[in-house]
């Protein structure tokens, strides 16, 4: 019967811990062959195996050589007993370990940085790759000894108790020796924790800024140096005196330990702090302080920032006529209601949707055009509950189709977005066309699929009909009888192995998500939050931005949990193949290079990239952001100013709808001072800390050659320049627009404020807002008006060329998108018209004013809707009215 329960529980044991371990191991094995990361996957596994062996058989010979007379003195059967619970403890620590196998691949493929720190001159990568393993060797030497320190005095005390009860003296002197020599050890390998400390110290947090500061380096540090001899005197005074066999040797070592600690690490630096530093704080840490500021600014890649001074002038109609370019690219509709807009407008099925909105450039009729657009992807979750069958979700609705884009600036009649691809199938603009439009590979493509079953695959939808596909790409794992039964196991999903639909030419798809996708393949990389999609030679490609960081650089300022950062590598995804390419875009950057070691055929050097990918590449909004938030503070370089935070900037804040919130970093179209053709750049505005106007902003260039130059503009101080908020205010103080927000909101409409853009114009500042209504029962954002403003004006009008027009005085050019009617704020009518012009103008002002009487009479009346038509009435005419004065 024993033997019964115990091959049962053997068989549990299989079915439910060993089986599945197995069958993730060979999945995981399959899944690397597929994408061609073999490597990838074999260095970790047998790094990880190494480790475990290589800690488990140091712990337990380091235990059983101390552990074994006490478990010979306490008996033969606990000996036995405990050595298994030992095997089992160091087993557990070797598991544990393992899970730092980078770390120590990184210290055995160490690539150096170039530069040295400042207090110990040596170089970075001592730091970033050395310093962790030596650290995590020291600390789990000193805590092991102190274990089985602790383990072998007990077992001592359980087999000798009477006679450590009568004192210490009387224990037997092989015993006394023992716990000398363990002593001893220990205080050794504290001596090594002491030496390493003194490193450590470059990431002290006493002073006024991380890193070593004065009491630090001229209190800290030599106690440091003192105790690392000490202890490492003591620690052989400690083991000489197991010959020595006198405890009062031992007594007199540990005591002089404890006070050399304390004083060498805590009275004697307070008393350096509160004496020395406290009363001339600046003057001594001013050195120190030089050291965090470039520390820092190197660490985030902010030492080449190149500073300018913008030297704010008026703006007026020829500046604007010369930058055409920036104009016919200020991005008008915001990612959130375009968004909304494009799920009512092109999701076409229930089961289609859109996660997010990409913003990149495009060309267009020979000229570059910034766009928006997004991925249709496949959402089986959407789908009615009957119609989330296993066939449906797995085999059949395996994947999206197609994309939108969209001019960032173009608007429909209605308020809508117009489109450049739509459709399914896709129809696009020359120049757009896609070859490939299935997405098997996305954001939102969390679930396994199947392909080349004998169920139909759905392609797209085509009126009342489907369209059915098979799946021709290289993508997936072939299902034979092995990896049915071992994805099975994987999934949890015995239909996978049951399913009679699912033939030999069969391959199942997983991991599709792109992010999960490339964290399984490289896990050390850190990656953007927002991939983007890309059409390129009629394909569709996914480009996740992948950093390099570390929270060791020395003597710089962490954020978050990095205080070194770089956007070392681009990847890109195949959106139907699932093909996974690391681009190493730093080729001399330490990290990435010392990774390439490790991983010899991970990395693609940045130069194969195709030309119609390399043309996409982006500046990544993730890091843009992470360096504006430093170089708000470590522009200022003077340790005195720095010391003193004399001039902190901050990031602004906008209204978005009713709510304010922290303005994003933006991209736009514009000739910078460094260039002479416009270019694609991601900018931010920057404000004073404690106050709304603008005192900087800064640009990362995302075109060739220039891609990855950051430049901050400095606005005179002895000038006052909007920023956001201000302008925001000024928007809500202006009687004709703050009365049509009022009316809009009280007629049924929800007011939706867009993102306020600051665009530099040569030496002037534009400020553009889009307005969006939606109706209180509708989805459909509808963009219906833009407010600009420049110097002491601002309006507000259908579309952006009549808004500048009205703002500078000039004609409207031929520009985006057509007038939307509506009302627009009441121009003056020249005098001095021809008499004919002067009869058209009364006639026209006579229907204005009976528009206006008619739209009184429906307020009154409590009829909205009509009163919205008179007012839109009232605005045509006007809009109207005014192109006919200025062109007489």
């Amino acid at each position: 019967m024993r033997r019964i329960r115990l091959a049962l529980w053997i068989a549990i044991a299989a079915f439910f811990v060993v089986g599945p371990a197995i069958a993730r191991w060979y999945t995981d094995w399959l899944w690397f062959a597929e994408v061609g990361y073999l490597r990838v996957f074999w260095v970790p596994f047998l790094s990880r195996v190494a480790m475990t062996l290589g800690v488990a058989a140091a712990v337990w010979l380091l235990a059983f050589v101390n552990l074994r007379s006490v478990l010979a003195a306490l008996g033969s059967g606990r000996g036995r007993r405990w050595g298994w619970v030992l095997a089992a403890v160091a087993v557990l620590a070797g598991l544990s370990a393992s899970s730092e196998w980078v770390a120590v691949q990184q210290f055995l493929h160490a690539r150096p940085f170039g530069e040295t720190d400042p207090l110990f001159s040596r170089d970075v990568g001592f730091y970033v790759f050395r310093l962790p393993v030596y650290r995590m060797l020291a600390d789990g030497l000193f805590a092991w000894l102190v274990v089985i320190t602790a383990a072998v005095a007990a077992g001592y005390g359980a087999a000798h108790g009477r006679l450590l009860l009568r004192g210490l003296w009387l224990a037997p002197m092989r015993v006394r020796a023992h716990l000398s020599v363990l002593l001893g050890a220990a205080v050794l390998a504290r001596g090594w924790g002491f030496w390493l400390d003194a490193f450590d110290l470059l990431y002290s947090s006493r002073g006024p800024v991380l890193g070593a500061a004065f009491t630090d380096v001229h209190a800290v540090l030599p106690a440091l140096r003192v105790l690392t001899v000490l202890f490492a005197a003591c620690g052989l005074l400690l083991i000489a005196n197991a010959w020595l066999r006198t405890v009062r040797l031992a007594i007199w070592t540990v005591a002089l330990i404890v006070v050399a600690w304390a004083g060498g690490l805590v009275v004697y630096p307070g008393l350096v702090q509160a004496l020395r530093v406290r009363p001339n704080e600046l003057t001594a840490e001013t050195p120190f302080i030089r050291h965090a500021i470039a520390g820092t600014l190197r660490g985030f890649g902010l030492d080449r920032v190149r500073e300018r001074e913008f030297q704010t002038a008026p703006l007026d109609a020829a500046a604007i006529a010369r930058n055409r370019a920036t104009v016919e690219n200020v991005r008008l509709w915001d990612y959130r209601p375009l968004l909304r807009a494009y799920g009512q407008l092109q999701a076409l099925r229930q089961y289609y949707a859109f996660s997010d909105v990409d913003i990149d450039r495009y060309t267009i009729g020979g000229a570059q055009r910034q766009v928006m657009l997004t991925a249709r992807e496949m959402a089986t979750g959407r789908m009615a509950p009957q119609a989330r069958t296993w066939v449906n979700q797995h085999l059949v609705y395996t994947h999206g189709y197609g994309l939108v884009m969209s001019p960032v600036n173009r608007v429909s009649p209605e308020g809508m977005p117009e489109f450049l691809v739509k459709d399914i199938p896709p129809e696009a603009v020359p120049g757009l066309a896609i070859s490939r439009p299935e997405i098997y590979f996305g954001e939102l493509t969390t679930d396994y699929v199947i392909v080349n079953t004998n169920v139909r695959e759905l392609d797209y939808p085509r009126g009342d009909e489907n369209v059915y596909t098979r799946y021709q790409g290289k993508g997936g794992i072939r299902l034979g009888y092995l990896s049915r039964l071992a994805l099975a196991y994987r999934f949890g999903d015995a239909k996978l192995l049951l399913s009679t639909d699912i033939g030999r030419d069969s391959r199942l798809l997983f991991a599709r998500q792109i992010t999960t996708r490339v964290g399984r393949i490289a896990p050390f990389l850190r990656y953007d939050r927002d991939p983007y999609l890309v059409l390129a030679d009629g394909r569709l490609f996914w480009i996740i931005d992948a950093y390099t960081a570390t929270d060791r650089f020395p003597y710089a300022t962490r954020y978050g949990d990095v205080n070194y950062m770089r956007n070392s590598v681009k990847v890109v995804v195949d959106a139907y193949d699932g093909a996974v390419t690391f681009y190493q875009m730093i080729p001399d950057e330490p990290m990435a290079r010392t990774l390439a070691a490790i991983f010899p055929d991970l990395f693609t050097p940045a130069a194969q990239m195709p030309p119609e990918l390399a043309a996409h590449l982006r500046y990544p909004v993730d890091l843009f952001e992470l360096q504006a938030q430093v170089y708000a503070t470590f522009h200022m370089r003077d340790p005195q100013v720095f010391y003193n935070k004399e001039d902190v900037w901050a990031i602004p804040r906008e209204l978005l709808g009713k709510e304010a919130v922290w303005v994003e970093p933006y991209y736009v179209t514009m000739r910078l001072a460094e260039g002479t053709a416009p270019e694609f750049v991601l900018m931010l505005p920057m404000v004073q800390a404690g106050r709304d106007n603008m005192i900087a902003w800064m640009a990362a260039r995302n075109d060739q050659p220039h891609y990855g130059e950051l430049i901050v503009y400095r606005f005179s101080k002895a000038r006052v320049v909007f920023g956001p908020m201000q302008v925001e205010a000024r928007i809500d103080q202006d009687p004709f627009i703050s009365q049509q927000l009022t009316l809009w909101n009280q007629m049924g409409s929800q007011v939706i404020r867009g993102n306020l853009l600051v665009i530099p114009i040569e030496d002037g500042l534009l400020y553009v807002e889009p307005l969006f209504l939606q109706a209180e029962r509708s989805q459909m954002p509808e963009l219906k008006r833009v407010i600009t403003a420049s110097g002491p004006r601002i309006v507000m009008a259908p579309t952006l060329e009549a808004a500048l027009a009205e703002l500078f005085g000039g004609t409207p050019s031929a520009g985006p998108g057509p007038v939307v009617p509506g009302p627009v704020r009441p121009g003056p009518v020249p005098t001095g018209a021809p008499a004919e012009a002067g009869a058209e103008v009364r006639q026209m002002t006579d229907q204005a004013l009976e528009a206006y009487r008619l739209a009184q009479e429906r307020l009154r009346a409590g009829d909205m809707a009509g009163y919205g038509r008179e007012i839109e009435r009232l605005g045509r005419i006007l809009e109207q009215l005014r192109a006919l004065t200025r062109t007489r």
